[in-house]
């Protein structure tokens, strides 16, 4: 059956799809966990900005949604574009394709947003702005980010699947190609003559018959020789 997935698939997608589940989860716990304004400290002219259990979950999502994407483009083939496990057909190969594409975008977006409110939620001093206020991620950037990472590995698990999907009439004639011995004879091509390069062609030269063969003497057979004055002929 060619929609069937084989075991190397399933294996693909449940890693893929537990990797990315955990960065989706771990960016939810971040977003619940970030720094809000009451627990940073304002002080002469800096702010504190107190250990927050936000950092750590961040980076570990931001690397948890690398290392699925780095599985996904290493077995898929770079988007379906470097090479092909199977021969999926002309729309499939399009949509997984695409897929692909907007799988990237949204991983880069999500990482992006990872590293931004990691960077924020870091333990340390800072100095406040113009107005003597302390910066504070704003709500909902790590959510998004669990978001987007949620959608990126759903459309690279699609992609993988539609991209390794063989028609029906590849997955026909696989068995065929290598089915089998053939019994016939041997073909062999024809040899053509050998062909003259640089040199000119071999003289033709006329053929003539070969000489009559001749017996003693330098007459030739069956010649009558004249006979002597006054003798007669027997």
């Amino acid at each position: 059956m060619a929609g069937k997935m084989d075991k190397t698939t399933k294996i693909v997608v449940a890693v893929v799809g537990s990797l990315g589940l955990l960065s989706t989860i771990m960016g939810f716990s971040a977003e619940g966990t970030k720094l809000t304004a009451s627990d940073v400290l304002i002080g002469d002219g800096a702010c504190y900005y107190p250990r927050n259990s936000s950092l750590a979950l961040a980076i570990c999502a931001a690397l948890f949604l690398v290392v699925a994407q780095v599985i996904f483009a290493a077995v898929g083939g770079c988007c379906g574009c470097c090479k092909s496990r199977t021969m999926p057909s002309e729309k499939n190969r399009i949509i997984g394709v695409v897929c692909a594409v907007v799988s990237w975008i949204a991983a880069v977006i999500a990482f992006a947003l990872f590293v931004d409110g990691a960077a924020v939620n870091g333990e340390g001093l800072r100095e406040t702005d113009t107005f003597g206020q302390c910066f504070i991620l704003k709500d909902g950037i790590f959510a998004g980010a669990a978001i987007l990472t949620l959608a990126a590995t759903a459309l690279g698990l699609t992609s993988y699947v539609l991209l390794g999907r063989q028609t029906d009439a590849a997955a026909a004639a696989a068995p065929k190609a290598g089915g089998g011995i053939a019994m016939g004879q041997p073909q062999f091509p024809q040899q053509s003559p050998p062909q003259w390069y640089g040199q000119a062609p071999p003289p033709n030269y006329p053929q003539y018959p070969p000489p009559p063969a001749q017996g003693y003497g330098a007459h030739p057979p069956n010649q009558q020789f004249p006979h002597p004055q006054g003798h007669a002929q027997v």
